[in-house]
């Protein structure tokens, strides 16, 4: 039987993650073909994220942190310091922690009239997400962000990662994060309180938003979406 990565690489994406998610804990004897998967599948996601960070300022989309780029790619200090934290929570799903290796740090939140952005201006979205007011930019925390969360946690054995912010708060409105429970043997973690979303996988809910531009908020009212978004859209390869 073919492993699941030579699989991935002949163009099996969906079916390969499906059969990999439903493993539950990834058994010992594939967790090194399961993992190829992660990486490679990750590697596509970094390449992504690049292309849609390089084009956003062309757009004249500005951060809303300006001390914070679109995409920050991990180092080598980055992959030294997933290892200790594996070790030290206890595991990580694949595909977090391949993200963390391969994609690193995304913001794609802030202000484009383009794109109907409005962080810090006006109006104020209405309402709650899902929606075409909250685009829902593409938000990824890195490995420096998923430590120092841990520092603060009393039991590292068992804790909420806040991956990315909410909807909402990626609109400059209250709300929450989207999370990931750890420690976990899975090859796909579940991304939990992603509006509209209920049950979202991470490579999923990366899927959808590379589809959408690094904006899948507007994938539930594709009508309403502008029209410079399909300058960022592709069908993701992964």
């Amino acid at each position: 039987m073919s492993s699941y990565y030579l699989r991935y690489l002949h163009g099996e994406h969906d079916a390969v993650w499906a059969e990999l998610r439903a493993m539950g804990p990834v058994p010992d004897d594939l967790a090194e073909d399961a993992a190829a998967v992660a990486d490679e599948t990750m590697i596509r996601v970094s390449q992504h994220v690049a292309r849609i960070a390089a084009a956003l300022p062309e757009l004249g989309w500005v951060a809303a942190d300006r001390l914070v780029p679109a995409h920050q790619p991990p180092t080598e200090s980055d992959d030294d310091l997933v290892d200790a934290l594996v070790d030290k929570i206890g595991g990580l799903p694949l595909a977090l922690e391949a993200c963390l290796r391969r994609v690193g740090e995304v913001w794609f939140a802030g202000d484009c009239e383009a794109l109907e952005l409005t962080y810090h201006h006006q109006p104020a979205p209405k309402g709650d997400p899902p929606g075409p007011e909250y685009p829902d930019p593409l938000c990824l925390g890195n490995a420096y962000y998923l430590a120092y969360e841990l520092e603060q946690c009393a039991d590292p054995g068992h804790f909420t990662f806040a991956l990315a912010p909410d909807e909402s708060l990626k609109a400059n409105v209250a709300g929450r994060t989207h999370d990931v429970e750890l420690p976990a043997a899975t090859a796909d973690p579940v991304l939990k309180h992603v509006a509209g979303r209920p049950g979202i996988t991470l490579v999923e809910y990366l899927r959808e938003s590379i589809a959408w531009g690094g904006f899948p908020g507007f994938s539930f009212a594709p009508e309403l979406a502008p029209a410079a978004l399909i300058t960022l859209q592709t069908k993701p390869d992964f």
